[in-house]
């Protein structure tokens, strides 16, 4: 819904200056469209602005020259990223690696190599850092000498889980690559 009224209404501002009658209808129910025009959000959103920057992140909206181009080619693209590090890792050709929790030794194995070696070639990981095969493709990644990563988090992003990414091995060498919430 965020997408669908800034696409409407053009900027943050604009929605929030917006009159409950053009709210209602982007068709946004009554309760909600009152509590854009009461402005609650706002503060809210300047709460998580201070935040964002105390933690050492950054924000990319959709048009930002830095923003992935082709993530703007999905469905309803999310309008903000949560960037930690690099964020031109972000337009550099990347493999997406998703697998199971429970591997076994083998599928470790493998996903670490093939994203080493895919990494010594240029190529970018991106998985969600979960336990298993995602965490395994990071840290394959990681060990490459050109190896860069993003980490697609499902939580906030000063929060590394599971807690055994949280070594040097993923999170110090995101800085240089990037660990991104959509």
């Amino acid at each position: 819904m965020t997408g669908k009224l800034l696409r409407q209404f053009g900027s943050p501002e604009c929605v929030f200056n917006a009159s409950l009658t053009e709210l209602e209808a982007c068709r946004l129910p009554a309760a909600t469209a009152q509590a854009v025009k009461s402005r609650a959000g706002f503060r809210d959103a300047e709460k998580e602005l201070a935040e964002v920057r105390r933690i050492g992140c950054g924000l990319l909206h959709w048009q930002d020259s830095e923003y992935p181009h082709r993530l703007l080619e999905i469905y309803d693209p999310p309008p903000l990223l949560y960037v930690r590090g690099d964020p031109q890792v972000l337009r550099r050709h990347a493999i997406g690696v998703v697998g199971t929790r429970r591997p076994t030794p083998y599928g470790n194995q493998i996903a670490e190599r093939v994203s080493r070696d895919l990494a010594e070639r240029g190529m970018v990981t991106v998985s969600g850092l979960a336990r298993g095969i995602d965490s395994s493709a990071h840290r394959g990644s990681c060990a490459a000498s050109r190896g860069s990563t993003v980490c697609v988090l499902g939580c906030g992003i000063d929060v590394i889980y599971p807690k055994e990414n949280r070594g040097p091995e993923i999170v110090c060498r995101s800085q240089t690559g990037g660990i991104v919430e959509a």
